[in-house]
């Protein structure tokens, strides 16, 4: 015999099913999200110190007191160009540089160079 808790549960369980076969898949996010630093001890430093380690999003970064926002990002499969406007303690400056991801390296390289960081878990 079916109670009324029942046959709420299976017509739940039946709509999620048919919203998630439905539902437009989400893009995952590009491999450089995620939080980097130069060693893993840097990880565990707030974004209130200097040292801080760098946290990159989809669309920017922070890190310290600079905070990036991405105008453009092209690229995939492991490398981007990015063209972003960042502000730096109080003042705006643009940054144009390339994200590389292998394993759990990120290199980022501009025109000073390039340093590799490592992904904190």
């Amino acid at each position: 015999m079916r109670t009324t808790t029942t046959t709420l549960s299976l017509g739940f369980a039946a709509l999620a099913a048919v919203l998630a076969a439905t539902a437009p898949a989400r893009a995952a996010d590009p491999s450089y999200v995620g939080t980097w630093a130069s060693d893993l001890a840097q990880c565990k430093v707030g974004q209130d110190r200097q040292e801080a380690p760098l946290v990159l999003s989809k669309d920017g970064y922070d890190q310290h007191e600079t905070h990036c926002k991405f105008k453009s990002v092209d690229g995939a499969d492991g490398e981007w160009k990015v063209s972003s406007e960042c502000t730096i303690e109080g003042s705006a400056e643009p940054y144009n540089f390339t994200l590389t991801v292998s394993g759990d390296t990120l290199t980022v390289t501009d025109e000073a160079g390039s340093r590799d960081l490592l992904a904190c878990r």
